[in-house]
């Protein structure tokens, strides 16, 4: 067996490996933030009572 061939696959498997953490943990921060302003977006309260009472079924 090639001892620099298997060298070289070792070090680009790693580089490999560490980009996909990578973009995990880019992919999960984006995550975390819309969660968060999903969260803010439901906690705002509404302040016309007569919202969502009537509904048009000839729209």
């Amino acid at each position: 067996m090639d001892i620099v061939a298997l060298s070289t696959a070792l070090s680009q498997n790693k580089v490999q490996e560490a980009a996909a953490v990578q973009v995990q943990k880019l992919a999960m921060n984006s995550a975390e933030t819309q969660g968060a302003v999903l969260v803010q977006m439901m906690s705002e309260t509404i302040t016309d009572p007569s919202l969502g009472n009537r509904v048009d079924i000839f729209a």
